[in-house]
């Protein structure tokens, strides 16, 4: 996935001495310090809203820390960083979306449904929003509505309804109590196929609490307003 990034940004950036990048989702820097050493005479800023991986980051990236600027904004805020930086416009944005090995591995911020965590999920640990926050308060409908849209979970509304059970009897404490009431919640068959059957579910309140989608759906149109050659064509 990385070479391929590098190879679909290629056009915009090679023989440019002026070009700037911007990696909205810089991570641990893979991506990045992959564009920067194919391409010496490019900048990049990287955004990331998790503070863990952007310090990360900037330790991976610390050879090229003259070419780089990082911060710590959600991708939504792309045109206002710019502005900030005196930039009008960029060659290119790259926004790789989901989930990273890191936050999962990390079990105490509760991504994992193998691990017993706090119910977290928070990409940016000073959002207020929590997972716990979302399976304490929600109604038995509201779940259903993210579980099965966000999680494509057909057994959203069982799900939902046993979670409410589960809360109501101060049963619902961890990551992996949340996994257990799944499991509980769908019928045996279903459950042999697909993998962990809590899956769909921890997407899906992933999604919610941190509001993925919906920051995506403000970001592209900004993004594109901000790319050179998109400009140039209109």
């Amino acid at each position: 996935m990385r070479d391929r990034c590098v190879a679909l940004l290629a056009p915009a950036l090679e023989n440019r001495s002026d070009a700037v990048v911007v990696d909205a989702t810089v991570g641990l820097g893979g991506h990045a310090k992959a564009l920067l050493e194919k391409f010496p005479n490019i900048k990049l800023i990287g955004i990331d809203r998790d503070q863990v991986a952007l310090e990360k980051s900037r330790t991976t990236l610390s050879d090229f820390k003259s070419r780089v600027t990082l911060i710590h904004a959600i991708y939504a805020d792309i045109p206002a960083i710019l502005a900030e930086l005196g930039i009008a416009g960029v060659a290119g944005i790259l926004f790789d979306l989901g989930i990273s090995s890191m936050q999962i591995d990390d079990s105490e911020r509760g991504f994992s449904y193998s691990t017993r965590a706090p119910l977290d999920m928070r990409m940016n640990k000073t959002d207020s929003v929590s997972a716990a926050t979302i399976l304490m308060n929600y109604s038995k409908a509201d779940l259903a509505r993210v579980i099965r849209e966000y999680g494509e979970e057909r057994f959203a509304n069982r799900i939902a309804e046993n979670i409410v059970k589960a809360r109501a009897a101060g049963k619902l404490e961890s990551t992996t109590d949340l996994a257990e009431i799944v499991k509980a919640s769908i019928p045996a068959p279903a459950r042999r196929i697909g993998g962990n059957p809590a899956k769909r579910t921890f997407q899906a309140i992933r999604i919610e609490v941190n509001q993925e989608l919906e920051i995506l759906k403000r970001a592209l149109p900004k993004a594109l307003d901000v790319i050179e050659i998109g400009r140039a064509h209109v």
